[in-house]
């Protein structure tokens, strides 16, 4: 057990894990115990409360593949990993300056491939991690937003 423990804990990824179920506590626990207060009902107001519970999932299911043996070690070059995380917040920044022109579904699609093309060794090998999901990712956050909770997306050029 504590060999198992020593290895999770060398894992990049289990910290990855941990912030994004910190990051969905935290935001639980603020809706629950903070100012803000949702409505009855499935509606708009539900939004912030099914991210918080999807980023819990998500954190837990990286922790999974941690402990299956699938993650990445600790990164050997530094420098590499700041650079990403920098070119990750430009995308980010984008994506907020893309949502006026093009609207939020394009501009998240465009953002998500950009993101996927970032992280993923040899992307195009792996098209349909690179392509694939960040398209089937952006159907369902408009299904989520338009069908399911009725908010309109902003709205830009194309979509």
């Amino acid at each position: 057990m504590n060999r198992f423990l020593t290895r999770m804990l060398r894992r990049q990824d289990f910290y990855t894990g941990l912030v994004t179920i910190l990051v969905g506590a935290v935001g639980l626990f603020d809706i629950a115990y903070g100012n803000w207060r949702p409505g009855p009902g499935l509606g708009p107001h539900a939004f912030p409360q099914l991210a918080y519970i999807a980023l819990i999932i998500a954190g837990m299911a990286i922790w999974v593949d941690v402990a299956r043996g699938k993650s990445d070690e600790r990164p050997d070059y530094l420098r590499v990993s700041l650079i990403t995380g920098i070119v990750l917040v430009v995308v980010g920044v984008g994506l907020f300056w893309l949502i006026s022109k093009l609207g939020l579904a394009v501009s998240v699609l465009i953002a998500l491939i950009g993101a996927s093309f970032l992280l993923t060794r040899e992307p195009l090998r792996h098209w349909p991690s690179t392509i694939l999901v960040p398209v089937l990712a952006t159907i369902v956050i408009w299904f989520l937003f338009v069908r399911l909770i009725n908010i309109p997306l902003p709205r830009g050029l194309l979509f």
